[in-house]
């Protein structure tokens, strides 16, 4: 049972919804060495999202400037303009100094806090019609597809150093939005590397597969080696797929999983060669397509007309490109105006 411990149910054990079993089991589970480090991971995510002091700072400012000026209650404004120069030129007083040190030192603090992922973390994105090869400090490869972005550790991404709990990790974490070709390497440690997306995690330890994580759903496909997907259905139960190569894993935003086999897998995704291939795929997914690659948003003009479908692979390098070609094969008209569409049926002849 413990090897279905993930964050989720950290998450309610860590807010008190656990029952007494499960607690038992998490206890457990945390005391293994090999899991203290991820637990603690997960206890400070939690407590990042539930902070149980909210600063109020309009009023934390405005005490502050009482008690910096407490002993100046007889001054005025106008006797601040009166006096000589000489009496700003002063040197700070040892309280004083003592309230500014105190006060940079809030600050800092403070903008470490909020700066935090961008100190921590490193982002790699792509622009809509963009595809872009990212080579990660491990030696793995991740392809992006457009519109799509990758989040990475800055430091120790990779790196691992027995008895040292400060520097690297036993776990190669990346978190992905949108959908990205990965080749991963298999490290001397045996390091497991985690694709986080929205409502799963990919964990591999050396092996080439691509994940498609946008809201309208989540694909998996393994081109080779072996992968574990860790998920929850409805019922917020964990689950967990082994996939083989060849495998296509779907994953609605419900929860509900796909899981087949496909006769003819590719060596590698369609759009990494800038091309689409469709099977009996309707205008609505298309439509889809367009938004998801390069930010359009379509218009169907009826339903009859978003139920048509196109099969076939073409090659198209842009979005006028693509298209082009839809409107071509479903005899289509396309109004376009800036980035918004309007699909038709042309008229019978």
């Amino acid at each position: 049972m413990n090897e279905h411990i993930n964050k989720q149910r950290l998450f309610d054990y860590f807010a008190g919804k656990s029952t007494a079993l499960e607690k038992k089991q998490i206890d457990e589970w945390s005391r293994e060495p090999s899991h203290t480090e991820q637990f603690y991971r997960w206890l400070d995510e939690w407590e990042q999202s539930h902070l149980q002091f909210t600063a109020d700072q309009p009023v934390a400012f405005s005490r502050y400037h009482d008690f910096l000026y407490a002993d100046q209650s007889g001054a005025t404004n106008a006797a601040l303009v009166e006096e000589t120069p000489s009496r700003f030129m002063q040197p700070f007083s040892g309280r004083t100094w003592l309230v500014w040190a105190i006060a940079a030192s809030v600050i800092l603090m403070v903008g470490l806090f909020a700066f935090r992922e961008l100190l921590l973390t490193r982002t790699y994105e792509t622009a809509y019609g963009e595809t872009r090869l990212v080579n990660l400090p491990d030696g793995s490869a991740v392809t992006l597809n457009s519109n799509s972005s990758l989040q990475i550790p800055r430091f120790g991404f990779g790196k691992q150093w027995p008895g040292n709990p400060w520097f690297g990790s036993p776990t190669r974490q990346v978190v992905l939005v949108g959908e990205a070709l990965f080749s991963v390497t298999h490290t001397a440690t045996n390091q497991r590397f985690v694709v986080r997306i929205t409502n799963a995690e990919v964990v591999v330890l050396g092996t080439e597969f691509t994940v498609f994580a946008r809201p309208r759903g989540t694909k998996v496909v393994l081109n080779r080696g072996k992968v574990e997907v860790h998920y929850q259905q409805t019922d917020r139960q964990p689950r967990q797929v082994t996939m083989k190569p060849g495998d296509l894993l779907t994953l609605t935003p419900e929860g509900e999983l796909t899981h087949q086999q496909l006769q003819q897998p590719p060596a590698s995704p369609a759009w990494t060669e800038h091309r689409f291939v469709f099977d009996k795929t309707q205008l609505t997914e298309i439509v889809a397509i367009l938004a998801e690659n390069y930010g359009l948003t379509a218009e169907i003009a009826d339903a009859e007309t978003g139920q048509m479908t196109i099969s076939g692979a073409y090659s198209a390098q842009t979005a006028d490109e693509l298209l082009r070609i839809v409107a071509e094969v479903l005899n289509i008209d396309i109004d376009r105006q800036s980035d918004k569409l309007i699909l038709t049926q042309k008229p019978l002849q």
